[in-house]
């Protein structure tokens, strides 16, 4: 599970450090950053450039974590992007992980490109759209014998974006060893072809329906010799917008996974599923109400074969907007999970809210909890734009772990940061 980063030091001007979009290769992934094995490490430093000359945006990290379950570790990232021709444009990045005093791990550095080339000018007055890009890092470890071709990502996206019909292609190969020290690959040792292709049709005469969309999806992960190992596919028969802005959809199919080894769901050894090829079909709908509403909410339903069972995924939310400049949204998940030798549920409860005391002052607070791993963490910031560009930030986490029905304390932090801001 991939949890989105929250600290506004590495927000603010993300983009610029986004590369191939929509290809999930992520070389940089701010979380590894002051994270090591899910626990929080203090930075005990850091620096950030982010600008723009002419046709080039450059963005640039170097940063020092305090000394944790490893020694103390520096990190930098770089990455320039070029506009080029009308809509296109190429890029580079660099990534490099030193830890310090520690012989046995060697300093760790990723390398990568990307580019995009656009028109609007297809067929006309089309758009389409092309995306290259290759990534490759150093070593990962002193016994680390892996080849460079094995510690590369590299693929390639064509799109059509355009309307009523649109659709796109993609190819993608992940290395075996494909592991980005500053980076994240959830998956590695695979070859990816996904296509799809929707229609929309806008009802511009129904005072109730805005458009109906269909869409079909397939994916389609290989190994490295390209034998199957998931495939999936999606048809979404309908999507409905109405004229209010509120939406509906649903969507059914079928996947298959193959399995190469025993799989322990939980990794406790109480949910075991064996070796073999599962098939199984799903079913998703989903509501949600427009934003601009006084109380506005989203629930999806998903029921699915899951592994030697079946599975009920339900999601809601609730967002509430008493006043202009307050927001206050609660979230909740559940996962039903019955399988041959057993049945348990994971809940997840997350709670935000969020107050504009002035222009400019705001507040904000988010607590999370979750039923597997008893772990209820509250995060509180207050933001205060002394002038534009010079920005104040103070920030408390709070994180516990539930023990035999009562809460126990694991850690506090603070932090104060300044940000200044100079255009040139």
């Amino acid at each position: 599970m991939v949890f989105p980063e929250q600290r506004s030091f590495f927000l603010e001007g993300s983009s610029i450090f986004s590369f191939a979009e929509s290809s999930s290769v992520n070389p940089f992934f701010s979380r590894r950053i002051g994270l090591v094995n899910g626990a929080p490490v203090p930075i005990l430093f850091g620096a950030r450039a982010i600008g723009r000359a002419g046709n080039t945006n450059i963005g640039f990290y170097q940063i020092r974590t305090a000394k944790s379950d490893v020694n103390e570790e520096d990190f930098t990232v770089a990455r320039i992007t070029q506009n080029i021709f009308k809509e296109s444009r190429i890029g580079i990045i660099y990534t490099r992980r030193a830890t310090m005093n520690d012989e046995l791990t060697p300093v760790r550095e990723t390398f990568g490109t990307d580019f995009e080339m656009a028109t609007s000018n297809f067929m006309g007055d089309k758009n389409l759209q092309f995306q290259l890009f290759f990534v490759g890092h150093t070593l990962n470890g002193l016994n680390d014998t892996s080849e460079f071709l094995d510690r590369t990502a590299r693929g390639f996206r064509l799109s059509f974006p355009n309307f009523p019909f649109y659709g796109h292609a993609s190819y993608r190969e992940f290395g075996i060893a494909y592991n980005p020290a500053v980076g994240i690959a959830p998956r590695n040792g695979f070859r990816r072809f996904q296509p799809s292709i929707g229609y929309q049709k806008v009802l511009s005469n129904n005072k109730i329906i805005r458009s109906l969309t269909t869409e079909i999806r397939y994916t389609n992960f290989m190994d490295m010799d390209f034998k199957p190992e998931s495939i999936e596919f999606i048809f979404q028969p309908v999507e409905m917008v109405f004229e209010s802005g509120d939406e509906i959809e649903f969507q059914t199919g079928f996947y298959s996974e193959r399995l190469i080894e025993d799989f322990d769901i939980q990794r406790n050894g109480k949910h075991i599923v064996p070796v073999g090829t599962y098939k199984h079909p799903f079913f998703r709908t989903q509501v949600t109400t427009a934003r601009y509403r006084l109380i506005s909410t989203e629930f999806s339903f998903l029921r699915e074969g899951y592994w030697t069972g079946t599975r009920n995924e339900y999601i809601g939310r609730v967002t509430v907007r008493p006043y202009i400049g307050i927001n206050l949204t609660a979230n909740w998940s559940r996962e039903d999970i019955e399988l041959h030798d057993g049945a348990f549920h994971a809940d997840v409860y997350r709670f935000r809210g969020n107050i504009d005391l002035t222009p400019f002052t705001s507040y904000t607070s988010m607590i999370q909890y979750d039923n597997l791993s008893r772990l209820m963490g509250l995060y509180q910031r207050f933001h205060w734009i002394i002038t534009p560009g010079t920005d104040l930030y103070l920030v408390y986490t709070w994180n516990w772990r539930e023990l035999n029905n009562r809460f126990t304390p694991l850690e506090t932090s603070g932090s104060i940061k300044l940000s200044y801001t100079h255009r040139l």
